[in-house]
């Protein structure tokens, strides 16, 4: 059996990561090459093809660096265009989707997707990444890091302290 294809609701990802939120606020282009980019370091090892779609204007379909970035045309948004891929390729793939949008999750739970929330794809990922590192037996850097130590709750206090001066 193939790898599984990876639906993502782009814009709804980047919205839901406080990194890609940030960074959204200043430059959405900027987001969107980031989450991109991102994704396409897992693509060949850990799904068959990774699909982003994202709300658009004009219709386009292309490929950057091996992750499928689709825009919408003015018509169709991108819920609906996640839901007719989830339902065709369930067909000849095993299909998962990544959004916190609950009629979206729902919409594709019932067509047999896999659904992942934001929150649980960013921890699928670094599922994978330590999946990856024991399999090529690549080591994490030497010593320790503050992020190793600290508990969520602290580090979330400290960018905010960073942040604001």
């Amino acid at each position: 059996m193939s790898l599984p294809v990876l639906i993502i609701d782009g814009y709804n990802i980047i919205g839901a990561w406080e990194d890609l939120k940030a960074m959204m606020e200043r430059d959405i282009g900027s987001a969107r090459d980031q989450l991109i980019s991102f994704m396409a370091g897992y693509r060949d090892w850990a799904w068959d093809r990774i699909i982003i779609v994202f709300d658009g204007q004009n219709y386009a379909w292309e490929e950057i660096d091996g992750v499928e970035v689709v825009f919408t045309g003015g018509r169709e948004t991108a819920d609906t265009l996640i839901e007719r891929l989830s339902a065709g390729l369930s067909v000849n793939y095993g299909v998962e989707v990544a959004t916190s949008d609950f009629a979206e999750y729902r919409a594709a739970s019932n067509v047999g997707a896999r659904v992942y929330s934001a929150a649980s794809l960013k921890e699928k990922l670094m599922e994978k990444r330590e999946s990856y590192r024991r399999l090529t037996g690549t080591k994490k850097k030497e010593g320790l890091m503050l992020n190793d130590v600290l508990n969520k709750s602290v580090l979330n206090s400290l960018d905010r302290l960073r942040r604001s001066h």
